[in-house]
C-alpha cells in the first residue's frame, strides 16, 4: 500500500508539472483496488479549451490508457473521480456555461466502456464545483449551487433516473469559496462547506429516512477549516 501511495503522489506530480503553466484543478487520484490500477482525471488544455481526460496507470508508474471524456467548445473542469466496490468508475464534473452544468460519465469494469454523458443536478439550475463518493455501494455528488445573491450546497444520490432528486442541504451568502468535502467513513456520509469566514457548516446524511440532517456548524476562529473539520469528523463518527 505505501509502494500505491508513494506512486499516486510521483503521478500527480507529473501531470501537475504538465499543467502548471495553466490555472487549473490539481488531478484527481485514486487506487483501484480490484484492477490495481491507479485511476486519475484532470483537465486537458486542447490549445481553445480545457477537456476532462481520465487515465490509468500501473503502481509503477506506467500508463495503461488514456481517454479523453470530453470535447466541445465549453470548458470542462474540477474533475472528481469514486470507484464503486466492484471497480466501476464514476467521474463528475462541471461544465462553465452561462447556466453551469454538473455532468458525469461512468466506465464499466466488466466492459471497460464508459457511458454517455449524464446530467447530475436540477437542470434549472447553476451548479458547480461538484465531490463525489461511494457510499454504501451507491455513488453520491455534493457541489455548488450559484444563485444571484446565495450560494447553496446540493446532495444528490446518483441512480440514472430521468429525472433525479437533489436536496439543497444548506444556504448561505457567503460569497467567498465554500470548499465543498464529501466524506464516507464507517457506514456515515457527511458534507462540510466554509459557511462564513469563521465557521464550518455541515449536514449528514440518514440512510433509513433518505434524508440530511437540518445544518450544524463548527467555529474555526481560533484555529482553522481543517480543524473545525476534523473536530466535526470525531463527532459524526461518535470518536
Amino acid at each position: 500500500m505505501r509502494s500505491a501511495i508513494r506512486s499516486l503522489f510521483v503521478i500527480a506530480v507529473i501531470v501537475l508539472a504538465s499543467a502548471a503553466a495553466v490555472l487549473v484543478d490539481p488531478p484527481d487520484l485514486c487506487l483501484n483496488e480490484i484492477t490495481g490500477l491507479i485511476e486519475s482525471v484532470d483537465t486537458a488544455w486542447s490549445g481553445a479549451n480545457y477537456n476532462v481526460r481520465s487515465m490509468q496507470v500501473t503502481t509503477g508508474g506506467q500508463q495503461v490508457s488514456s481517454t479523453m471524456l470530453t470535447s466541445n467548445a465549453a470548458q470542462d473542469v474540477d474533475p472528481k473521480l469514486a470507484i464503486a466496490p466492484n471497480g466501476d468508475v464514476l467521474v463528475v464534473w462541471w461544465r462553465d456555461l452561462t447556466k453551469d452544468a454538473l455532468i458525469y460519465r461512468k466506465r464499466s469494469l466488466a466492459s471497460g466502456v464508459w457511458g454517455a454523458e449524464r446530467l447530475a443536478g436540477a437542470p434549472a439550475e447553476s451548479n458547480s464545483h461538484p465531490r463525489v463518493v461511494y457510499a454504501e455501494g451507491r455513488p453520491c455528488v455534493a457541489y455548488q449551487i450559484q444563485n444571484t445573491r446565495t450560494r447553496s450546497v446540493g446532495c444528490q444520490i446518483i441512480d440514472d433516473d430521468v429525472e433525479p432528486f437533489r436536496s439543497v442541504v444548506a444556504t448561505t451568502t457567503f460569497n467567498g469559496q465554500l470548499d465543498l468535502k464529501l466524506n464516507s467513513e464507517s457506514r456515515q456520509l457527511w458534507v462540510t462547506w466554509i459557511d462564513n469566514g469563521s465557521t464550518v457548516g455541515y449536514s449528514e446524511y440518514a440512510f433509513d429516512k433518505q434524508l440530511w440532517s437540518v445544518p450544524a456548524f463548527e467555529s474555526f476562529a481560533t484555529d482553522s477549516p481543517a480543524a473545525a473539520r476534523a473536530r466535526i469528523r470525531n463527532r459524526v463518527l461518535g470518536l
